[in-house]
């Protein structure tokens, strides 16, 4: 069973005792998780008594205390923040939760997935903590829109660490690309319990009365206060607008009013028939729903996604609302839908008096708008645990892969590597054994194991090189996913399996393995890194041109087929590595990388990699200078200095291993690619050590 970890945002406990409505999705996850038994689950939560007479076999609630000193200070530190746009809200909470997190990873716990529930800064000191170096993907649940607890700064970094977003709505999943346009999003609706939402057969108050309710936070945005300058309006008009008297109650206000509910207390106060009430539980607001005859949402901020309006639609009751965030993609045509930007009080007031005198056309909305709800399964909430499961873990199990083997003179390795895929443990797959004009046995090996295996599909061409083999195999290959095997080279039993597995845990586009090189007398050595990370498309690439994780050959990689979609290899030409797969990185959303040692890079001395500098070294600073000129068109500034960067290194290396001719091209090409402001970037010893060698060639 998979192990899942969910921290609730800690400001209320869960199960939900005390309300919040994060906090009750949040019971229900558990809840239906207890029922279906998919998951055990680590629930990460403030510290609260009512824990004691809670008990479930599948959720292990880990509760965070929280210190007199911490809450003081939190408290302190959050009017601050709320008083700055610009913002990006810290708590000093977020590393209590995030330490919990670590120690629990420390008694050996390998989560298959994080989810941090709204509070974005836990989510930002989560990442900060286990920098790149984790196995296990982290999604952040967004329920509210871009403020100062969801910066855009934060959902940046979020993005390039390769922390995927579930999205309360396509709204709030558009603001995330927003500010990061490659980020791995999902759109998970809110939904309701249908049954606890029994059709309305509604009854006036007192004889004659139209009633109309808000419920919700009394907030400045929530336009609570236009709506009481509405009904004054309306009110003042008097017969000349209705055909009845109306009736409005407000509830949502707190135990200790805001200096806004005080105001909205006083407008309403000022006006007849307007009544102000307190907050009252989920479970209640259903039962008075009966009482209202219209519901009114005069939102004027952007609504992320609307649980009212979806109540209200349940019951058949009719909804004048706004055009406000999500509200229009959860209302559908099942509402009166109000410009808020356009005479925003003298459209609503028309609204509502229209729908007054009309009671016919109450009726009809009403209908319409319980028929949508009711029929919209990405709204019944009885289905969304599944539909979270279904996001943590997309795996296919009849994807297929294709496999792209390159095969010239290689008579005396291929039957090993080709083996070493029919074996796989993973056996969906498509092997295609490209034959790039060889003159040895290996032709006729290709076409023995065509006949053995239905998996195996060959291609003889003439000898056209490396890139021109893989091409051919990437334009009739029909998988689902991308490999590139040399043919030399092999790989462990299970690759296709944990890498495939990998993929769909992380959400990945790239999944990327270790590699061990092998040598001719049966010894080995690790050749890339020991941990693991997960990364966004720009941090993927800068790991690639910096350390030894990723790294930039084509063949530790699988890689989703559309990736591949009009990028080839340059024919002709060596590194072309180099050249090609800076392109399908930047294409993709999230890289992930294991250390696990499943592909068997075998050295040999005649390999094309171990042919003489001298002889490919221009083929490197051109594939170079064309990633530069990639990325200076994408304006990706710190990839074009990054890649300045990986050409002035790699001259100081080929420097050394190159003939005088060559040696003073080499230093006429380093002068002209180095600049303080391309490499300044990376700090003054670097850009010394870089300055320097104009001068002293070390």
């Amino acid at each position: 069973m998979k192990k899942i970890a969910v921290i609730a945002p800690c400001l209320l406990p869960v199960p939900a005792v005390s309300g919040g409505a994060v906090e009750e999705l949040i019971t229900c996850v558990i809840n239906q998780n207890e029922q279906m038994v998919k998951n055990d689950i680590d629930l990460f939560t403030i510290y609260d008594t009512s824990y004691k007479n809670t008990s479930f076999s599948h959720t292990n609630i880990i509760p965070i205390l929280k210190s007199v000193t911490c809450n003081f200070i939190d408290n302190v530190t959050d009017k601050c923040f709320r008083r700055i746009p610009s913002a990006s809200a810290k708590r000093l909470l977020d590393k209590a939760i995030v330490n919990a997190f670590i120690n629990e990873c420390k008694k050996g716990t390998d989560y298959y997935a994080v989810i941090v529930e709204n509070q974005m800064s836990t989510a930002f000191e989560l990442i900060k903590k286990c920098d790149y170096n984790r196995r296990f993907p982290v999604y952040f649940h967004m329920h509210n829109d871009v403020d100062v607890y969801r910066s855009p700064y934060n959902i940046s970094e979020l993005s390039k660490a390769g922390v995927q977003f579930i999205c309360v709505s396509k709204y709030i999943e558009g603001q995330v690309i927003k500010y990061s346009p490659k980020a791995k999003t999902h759109v998970l609706y809110n939904g309701v319990d249908f049954d606890q939402y029994d059709i309305c057969h509604t009854s006036p108050r007192r004889s004659g009365t139209v009633n109309l309710l808000y419920c919700g936070r009394i907030i400045p945005g929530k336009g609570v206060l236009e709506l009481v300058q509405v009904i004054a309006n309306i009110q003042s008009a008097g017969g000349t607008t209705l055909n009845t008297d109306i009736h409005l109650d407000i509830i949502g206000f707190s135990d200790k009013p805001t200096s806004y509910e005080k105001s909205v207390y006083k407008a309403a106060n000022a006006v007849s028939h307007v009544s102000c009430r307190k907050r009252v539980s989920t479970k209640e607001m259903a039962r008075l729903y009966e009482n209202y005859q219209i519901v009114i949402m005069p939102t004027i901020d952007e609504e992320p996604f609307g649980l009212v309006a979806l109540e209200t639609m349940a019951k058949a009751i009719p909804l004048i609302t706004t055009n406000s965030g999500a509200l229009p993609e959860v209302v559908g045509d099942g509402a009166i839908v109000v410009d808020k930007n356009d005479d925003f009080v003298s459209n609503l007031a028309d609204a509502i008096v229209y729908l007054v005198n009309h009671p016919d056309v109450r009726h009809s909305l009403g209908t319409k708008a319980c028929n949508l709800a009711r029929t919209t399964l990405d709204f019944d909430i009885k289905g969304y645990y599944h539909r979270l499961v279904n996001i943590l873990d997309t795996g296919n199990c009849n994807e297929t892969i294709s496999v792209i083997i390159p095969v010239f003179n290689v008579e005396n390795f291929l039957t090993r590597c080709i083996d070493s895929v029919i074996k796989q443990t993973y056996t969906n797959l498509e092997i295609i054994l490209v034959d790039d004009g060889s003159t040895d046995n290996s032709r006729k090996l290709c076409d023995e194991y065509q006949f053995l295996d239905a998996r195996v599909i060959v291609i003889h061409q003439t000898n056209q090189g490396l890139s021109a083999a893989r091409n051919a195999g990437l334009d009739i290959a029909t998988g689902d996913y991308i490999f590139f095997l040399d043919s030399d080279d092999y790989l462990s039993h299970d690759a296709f399996e944990i890498l495939l597995n990998h993929l769909h845990r992380t959400g990945a586009d790239i999944a990327c393995c270790g590699i061990s090189k092998v040598y001719e007398d049966g010894n080995s050595v690790t050749f890339t890194s020991p941990e693991a990370g997960i990364f966004g498309e720009r941090e993927a690439l800068i790991h690639m041109m910096r350390t030894n994780d990723v790294c930039t050959v084509a063949w530790n990689k699988l890689y989703k087929a559309s990736l591949w979609k009009k990028i080839r290899f340059p024919i002709k030409r060596m590194h072309e590595d180099e050249a090609t797969i800076y392109k399908t990185f930047y294409k993709s959303s999230v890289v992930a990388y294991i250390p696990d040692l499943l592909y068997k890079y075998y050295q040999r001395d005649d390999s094309l990699m171990n042919v003489g500098i001298q002889s490919r070294y221009k083929d490197f600073l051109a594939a170079i200078d064309e990633r530069i000129k990639y990325f200076s068109l994408e304006a990706e500034d710190l990839l074009v200095k990054h890649s300045y960067l990986t050409y002035l290194h790699y001259v100081k290396y080929a420097y050394k291993y190159v003939d005088e001719k060559s040696k003073m091209e080499l230093r006429k090409a380093y002068k002209d690619h180095y600049s303080h402001g391309r490499v300044a970037i990376f700090g003054i010893k670097k850009w010394f050590a870089l300055w320097i060698w104009n001068y002293i060639r070390y």
